[in-house]
């Protein structure tokens, strides 16, 4: 009998050390996500009032006949006072501001990377890319604050601005932390990933703006970084992505099932190998180690089956020797470089670098032209502007010559797979 008690007394004493770790865990997240939600409010009420004064003194301005500035945004703000901003093109609107949305998510997350807070440097190589896409694909749940300016029509293409300002990023935020669920134990891998994105998102965006705008931003990052903690704890899966940069027809095979291309796979942690098969293409192999919480994306080049030898006249113009780069990723794709004028098919690229001095640093940005031509016509032409990264005095030569090699072939290469080298090459059917 006494056994029998002691049993029923150790299961109880159990039990109630797991209901508390349980309760513990549970009150731990839901109390720091209130309290950070409690501080954006509060926050977010400062900034609509100081909105409101700032309005008025506009309004003013614009009284006494001055040019305060130019109306351009579709909301109330300006573009002028615009924080983060992406400039798109396309055949038409609706293309040019899926353009524009793409620029913003990338300078989001480029600002976050920059200053190296959750950065893949940080993480082990996970979330930066994956988030960006992550921005892209729930655009309309996670981007509440985005603005467009007028769509203006050049020639051959529509150019729209996407924008947010100081008080649409707060608000953001704000909306964010509000719409996190309650309770995230009990979430599905997929649900669960859209609240790591929504605090990733909720630092990116907080980021982008100075202790000068949010006076005491530090306090709003710490509560910001405490509740990001808690939901890490919290997982069980991480996550990878396989994007191909073109509507292209395919599988991955990984973990022993098969995937499409362009969807999100969630696998407990481990290391896996992946195989890609593209319908017209070249096959794709390679591994990736994923852990809990992680978010890694893996862009597929597509290397079409060319038939026989393709050269190519290759025009390489750098403040960084690269040709020998450039070559390389052309042959990667079966094209070989040449110094043959006379060749129907030229290829012309440029890359520049441009700086400014950030407290200390020199943010250094690395944009790319390409332009390709079919028997002395235009087939078609890019440019890339790729995320900044920064550098010092003592490392900079080294820094830049380094990211500016490497940026340049991965530029290359994308652009390959964005156009169809068969129709290029007379190979089309």
């Amino acid at each position: 009998m006494k056994r029998f008690v002691s049993c029923n007394l150790l299961f109880l004493l159990v039990v109630f050390a797991v209901s508390c770790a349980t309760a513990a865990k549970s009150e731990s997240y839901g109390s720091v996500r209130q309290n950070a939600f409690d501080a954006f409010a509060e926050l977010e009420g400062k900034e609509a009032a100081a909105s409101k004064d700032e309005k008025s003194s506009m309004d003013s301005v614009k009284d006494r006949g001055e040019a305060a500035f130019d109306e351009v945004g579709s909301g109330e703000e300006p573009l002028f006072a615009a924080v983060l901003k992406g400039t798109g093109t396309g055949e038409d609107e609706k293309s040019a501001k899926n353009d524009a949305l793409s620029q913003l998510a990338n300078s989001i997350v480029a600002d976050i990377v920059s200053k190296t807070v959750i950065s893949q440097e940080e993480r082990d190589g996970k979330y930066t890319e994956s988030l960006k896409n992550d921005i892209l694909i729930r655009s309309n749940v996670f981007l509440k604050g985005v603005l467009f300016t007028k769509p203006v029509k050049k020639e051959g293409f529509v150019e729209v601005t996407a924008f947010m300002t100081q008080n649409s990023i707060v608000n953001t935020i704000t909306y964010l932390l509000k719409t996190m669920p309650e309770d995230i134990e009990t979430l599905s891998p997929e649900k669960y990933d859209d609240v790591l994105t929504m605090i990733y998102l909720s630092y990116s965006l907080l980021y982008a703006v100075t202790d000068r705008q949010i006076p005491e931003r530090s306090k709003y990052i710490t509560a910001l970084g405490t509740l990001k903690a808690e939901v890490e704890k919290l997982a069980s899966h991480g996550s990878v992505y396989f994007q191909a940069t073109s509507d292209v027809k395919g599988e991955v095979e990984i973990a022993g099932k098969s995937y499409e291309l362009n969807k999100k796979i969630f696998l407990k942690p481990a290391n896996y190998k992946f195989s890609v098969k593209l319908n017209g293409y070249k096959n794709v192999s390679g591994s990736v180690n994923l852990s809990k919480g992680d978010k890694k994306f893996v862009e597929i080049p597509l290397v079409p089956e060319l038939s026989g030898k393709k050269e190519i006249f290759l025009s390489v113009e750098s403040p960084v020797i690269m040709t020998g780069d450039i070559e390389k990723a052309l042959l990667d794709f079966g094209i070989v470089p040449t110094q043959k004028e006379e060749l129907p098919h030229h290829v012309t690229i440029v890359v520049k670098t441009a700086s400014v001095q950030v407290d200390g640093y020199e943010r250094v940005i690395v944009s790319v032209d390409i332009d390709t031509f079919k028997n002395g016509e235009k087939f078609k032409v890019a440019h890339y502007e790729h995320k900044p990264f920064f550098v010092t005095a003592q490392n900079r030569s080294e820094k830049v010559k380094e990211e500016s090699r490497k940026i340049s072939s991965a530029v290359v290469k994308k652009f390959l797979s964005s156009i169809d080298l068969k129709e290029f090459f007379g190979e089309s059917e």
